[in-house]
């Protein structure tokens, strides 16, 4: 058999891209249904209970235990085609986790992981199907978070602490409010970071952008800077786009220099860590696993060395899930790359009028896309799922960017076409909010 690869040189890499180019948003949302041949397949496995494959892999008790096991795995199965609606990847790394936890039987901590994924994964399809009215209620409440955290980070700049019972000497004058770590706090505001543009206008952002310079730490500084040129690339001209990348790379160069280009021992956490991978390269340990090994580890090492997340949401992937689990991973990587394309493509790309302490306010549609930048950048240095404010911010932004694409596809720009002039980006998005 003789297969035909694509001809890079004559064309076939273009074509490629354009069948890349030409993938809906639509191709990772289920909209099938599933109850029927769950309700079938359940009562098959409760009530037609053979007992070699129990009695081999160690599983419950036939009489009562086995239909409750089935009971749970089908309930499973229904949240995530609920989910599917949304993205179908992320459905399909739910299961996947469910079944590598069956395969070691269950072991709480992956039970307990799985359960509140699976209730993120609920709200993550909710937030899909708002309406933009509510979209934009909720952008608001992000906004009061961040705002209370952003005057507790000013009180600890001042060396002021409310309801902090013990602060660490190396943290001292450096914001971490409610998150009690300069490192989270900062990710937590650098995804805040484009709704106050959005919302706010430029000025607010910078104020932010500068008290998360106050954190000293790498990651929350990357983290801003993306989203801050998210924001700005498609809004002004030349020199002000390059200016904002510029404040921000100097920004990154200044602080990594100042904190230490190491990236505070993770390097030395990976390098601990692989060995283990290598183990269940393939399967991976199991949804959860990580924080077991890297206890156990540190128990016989006498001190504390492995983090409880491996602040690299990849890596941490693949040794809980393995190979596996990254190419399910990648499709909704895919999804999200695929949307946020759409959006950025068609969303207005006016500022929005206003005060001039409001100066450079923009449409929310690009404060999403911004935020799914920031969250794809701060998982490969930051426990981003693993820190909730943090996760269900990100995953609210894919959802609404999945919205936006949807309703902005249709107006995608042929290719070679201009955007349309800022006063008309402005009233054709005003009409559409109205």
């Amino acid at each position: 058999m003789t297969l035909n690869w694509p001809n890079w040189q004559n064309g076939g890499g273009a074509a490629l891209k354009s069948r890349l180019a030409r993938l809906s948003p639509a191709f990772f949302e289920w909209r099938g249904e599933m109850a029927g041949p769950l309700w079938v397949g359940f009562l098959l496995l409760a009530t037609l209970v053979i007992p070699a494959p129990y009695a081999r892999f160690g599983w419950p008790l036939l009489e009562r235990a086995v239909p409750i096991m089935w009971m749970v795995a089908a309930g499973l199965l229904l949240i995530s085609a609920r989910i599917a609606r949304a993205s179908w990847p992320f459905a399909l790394l739910l299961v996947w986790a469910g079944i590598r936890a069956m395969y070691h039987q269950f072991p709480l901590r992956s039970l307990q992981v799985l359960l509140l994924f699976l209730m993120a994964g609920v709200l993550y399809a909710a937030a899909r199907e708002l309406p933009d009215k509510w979209a934009r209620r909720v952008g608001w409440a992000i906004l009061a978070g961040v705002g209370f955290e952003f005057i507790l980070g000013g009180f600890n700049t001042m060396r002021i602490y409310p309801w902090m019972a013990w602060i660490s000497p190396e943290h001292i004058s450096k914001p971490m409010g409610m998150l009690t770590h300069p490192n989270y706090w900062g990710s937590f505001m650098a995804l805040g970071l484009p709704l106050a543009w959005a919302y706010l206008g430029i000025p607010a952002a910078a104020l932010v952008f500068i008290l998360i310079l106050k954190t000293v730490s790498g990651g929350p500084v990357i983290c801003a800077a993306v989203g801050a040129a998210v924001m700005a690339w498609p809004l002004f001209g030349r020199l002000a786009k390059f200016a904002v990348v510029a404040i921000g790379a100097g920004s990154i160069v200044g602080v990594m220099t100042l904190h230490e280009w190491r990236l505070s021992g993770r390097s030395e956490v990976w390098s601990a860590a692989l060995p283990e991978i290598m183990r269940w390269p393939i399967l991976g340990q199991g949804l959860g696993q990580w924080r077991q090994w890297a206890e156990d580890y540190n128990r016989e090492l006498g001190k504390f060395f492995v983090t409880l997340q491996a602040h690299n949401e990849p890596l941490q992937l693949w040794f809980e899930l393995g190979v596996i689990g990254l190419v399910i991973a990648a499709l909704w990587v895919a999804q999200g790359f695929v949307a946020a394309r759409v959006v950025w493509r068609a969303a207005p790309t006016a500022i929005l009028p206003g005060p001039p302490w409001q100066w450079g306010r923009a449409p929310v549609e690009r404060a999403w896309v911004a935020i799914v930048a920031v969250a794809a950048v701060n998982s490969l240095g930051s426990p981003l799922f693993h820190l909730m404010p943090q996760a269900i911010i990100a995953l609210f932004a894919l959802a609404r960017v999945q919205a936006d694409a949807e309703a902005l596809g249709p107006r995608e720009l042929p290719a070679g076409a201009k955007p349309a002039s800022r006063k008309k980006a402005r009233r054709m998005y005003a009409e559409r909010q109205a």
